[in-house]
């Protein structure tokens, strides 16, 4: 029995790296979580075989090897005999196999090993009394089997899987399972969740029926719930506590269906911080470490991620005191670190605004009237210059009307709005992310052709000219090591737009340079360019790039009953969780690209170990249901291609003609080899994920 393991992960880099070094990195750094890893993956496929051997065995059937992995050419790494049966690894680590007498998965060597079974009788036994000219099926032979015997035996390593799955979860939640909590460090901009006003702060207390959600729920919830009938919510927000319903419409445009909610924040620095924080945050005097914990800013007390975004966005132009608890050898102590401003860096392009793409419900430009497909022509009588400084522009005249003139249907029309006090974050953090507007609620796209370039400026002394167009861009580390490192990515409206890139430009360590391909307006080929961002000298970075460990708690059952409940539920929502993701990508709803094989499996069992014994186990139990369902679909080679053939002998009472299964076989083998060489092709960087 040929097994095949398939996973899903979707990523993406702005600087490149070799396919598999950072694994093999990993690997290095955690040899125990690499030993968890290792048993548990294969312990994935040693259940699944089991299932098969020890169901064949009852039935009487001779089982004469048992591997983990395949013995290609006959190679191996281990292997011994007992009794019939050899025992081994092979030395391709993809699955494993159970060989019993007459059955081959390899259409090859089907004809042959069922010549082999039909010529050879073992032990005592008398043939079975068959009519024509070739000799009886060995009585301990799979095909001699009867047919319920032999759907017995095929179906024998889903059913152990889906059990595998059950107790592991059951395990998992009688243990304890760190979950990320279902808050909001920011949304989006132009998104579902930031066109229904979710913002830094907002907890989500329900998705559908399901009440006190991790994020892990919205995750699945939302990538696989309709995106037609939308998926409702109950979000809780800050200070009053008050409940509101929401339904959400998930975007489509990054390949999965997505609300754009970045995880929760809390406000404990990362425990690995050996390159140090990015912005400001790295020039803290004192520095600041990994494990250190923020309780007030310049004497203000903070007690979560919202309060603290909200307390810098006030003091943006000046150094502030960051109180920090710091855990040590000697106990808990208290410090504070002078963290000084971080002034916005700029390229000095200004690029083109497009028309607006959405408006944010209740913000100040939907009580104007202002409407997507609005394009902005002046803001107080002016130009409206740079987009990427807008938002500073209008942050500054709060308080105060402001008159926006649009262009709709050929016509200009002034509209007034008060600009809103912004405390919370809505950076476009997100690949194919627009410009924020967050003071009047507006989501800009910006087309990244120069519309002018600063005199004196980073673009003027590269040879940029207006009128030009980025075509892609790449981060160049000061480090000597990293240039050249990864190509260029391409900008676009569905992959990086510029407004990603500049706020990824903020969090680059200092003297990193930009490496643009610029095309010109008369259709020359594309030339490259570096430059070197400059600082401004009156527009600011809010959260200094001050970098936060997620915010978790402890889901755990509070007795064995409780335990196995949430271990059934966790398996069954595993199941319907991979045949829906499968419905969703044979729809097109979700992007094939987003498949992973064997090494982003490893990469995402590797992080599991890292979290925890608990969270390793749960993705275990997500393995072993991707094993359970994906070796029921009904292709020849896989479990589910043989119950089909059964099926079909059970009904016509004979089996289906040797051509025709041989045929359906290669065809089914052929499929199942093109995915392998697609999501390992996906997994080394060899086709892109976008």
């Amino acid at each position: 029995m040929d097994e095949f393991v398939s996973g899903t992960l979707a990523g993406g880099a702005l600087v490149g790296a070799i396919p598999g070094l950072p694994l093999l990195r990993w690997i290095g750094s955690h040899p125990v979580e690499f030993l968890q890893v290792t048993l548990g993956l294969g312990f994935v496929i040693f259940v699944h075989e089991l299932g098969h051997f020890l169901v064949a065995k009852a039935c009487g059937v001779k089982c004469e090897k048992f591997f983990l992995g395949f013995d290609v050419g006959g190679l191996k790494l281990a292997s011994f005999t007992w009794g019939e049966t050899e025992y081994g690894i092979g030395i391709l680590p993809l699955g494993g196999y159970v060989k019993m007498l007459g059955q081959d998965d390899n259409p090859a060597a089907a004809a042959g090993e069922a010549e082999r079974a039909r010529a050879t009788v073992s032990g005592d036994l008398p043939p079975e009394p068959v009519a024509g000219p070739h000799p009886a099926w060995d009585p301990r032979s799979y095909p001699a089997q009867s047919v319920p015997e032999r759907m017995a035996i095929i179906s024998a390593g889903v059913i152990m899987n889906v059990i595998f799955a059950f107790l592991m979860a059951s395990l998992a939640f009688g243990l304890g399972v760190r979950e990320m909590t279902c808050g909001i460090s920011s949304v989006r901009p132009g998104g579902a969740a930031w066109r229904a006003g979710l913002r830094t702060g907002d907890e989500i207390v329900a998705i559908g029926d399901r009440e006190n959600p991790v994020f892990a729920d919205l995750q699945k919830r939302v990538t696989l719930g309709d995106v037609d009938r939308g998926v409702s919510f109950r979000v809780r927000s800050p200070g009053a506590g008050q409940v509101h319903e929401l339904l959400l419409h998930p975007d489509t445009d990054l390949g999965v269906p997505a609300v754009g909610i970045v995880n929760p924040f809390s406000l404990r620095l990362p425990a690995e911080l050996s390159d140090g924080l990015p912005g400001s945050a790295g020039r803290a005097e004192p520095r600041l470490e990994g494990g250190d914990t923020i309780r007030a800013v310049d004497g203000v007390p903070v007690a979560t991620y919202a309060e603290l975004i909200a307390v810098l966005s006030a003091r943006v132009d000046r150094p502030v005191g960051l109180e920090i608890e710091r855990a040590g050898e000697a106990g808990t102590a208290t410090l504070t670190a002078v963290v000084p401003p971080q002034r916005r860096l700029t390229t000095g392009l200004e690029m083109e605004a497009l028309a607006i793409s959405a408006v944010q419900d209740g913000s100040p430009a939907a009580l104007a009237g202002i409407e997507p497909g609005d394009r902005i022509v002046a803001v107080d009588g002016g130009a409206v210059g740079d987009p990427a400084v807008l938002e500073d522009r209008l942050r500054s005249a709060v308080g105060r009307t402001v008159t926006i003139e649009v262009e709709r249907d050929g016509a200009t029309l002034p509209v007034t709005l008060d600009p809103r006090s912004v405390t919370w974050i809505e950076e476009p953090r997100f690949p194919a992310s627009p410009l924020a507007l967050s003071s009047v609620g507006i989501a800009l796209p910006v087309d990244p052709v120069v519309s002018r370039v600063t005199p004196g400026g980073p673009g003027a002394r590269a040879g940029i000219r207006a009128g030009e167009r980025i075509v892609a861009v790449r981060f160049v580390l000061p480090d000597a090591a990293a240039e050249g490192g990864g190509n260029p990515l391409p900008l676009g409206p569905k992959q990086l737009t510029w407004p990603f890139v500049l706020a990824e430009m903020q969090l680059a360590p200092p003297g990193t340079r930009l490496a643009l391909e610029v095309a010109a307006a008369d259709g020359a080929p594309p030339r490259t360019v570096e430059l070197t961002p400059e600082p401004l000298p009156d527009r600011f970075v809010v959260d200094r790039g001050l970098v936060f460990e997620a915010l978790y708690r402890i889901e755990q059952a509070g007795s064995v009953g409780g335990a196995l409940r949430r271990g059934a539920v966790q398996a069954g929502e595993d199941l319907s969780l991979v045949s829906r993701f499968l419905r969703k990508v044979t729809s097109n709803q979700i992007s094939p690209r987003l498949l992973g094989g064997p090494i982003e499996i490893a990469k995402q069992a590797g992080r599991s170990a890292s979290e925890g014994f608990s969270r390793l186990l749960l993705f275990l139990t997500m393995l072993s249901a991707n094993l359970a369902v994906v070796n029921f679909l009904p292709i020849p080679v896989l479990d589910g291609g043989h119950m089909v053939f059964l099926a079909y002998e059970w009904i016509r009472g004979k089996p289906p003609s040797e051509g025709v299964v041989v045929a359906l076989s290669y065809l089914g083998l052929a499929l199942i080899l093109g995915l392998m060489v697609f999501v390992f092709g996906l997994d080394l960087g060899l086709i892109a994920r976008r």
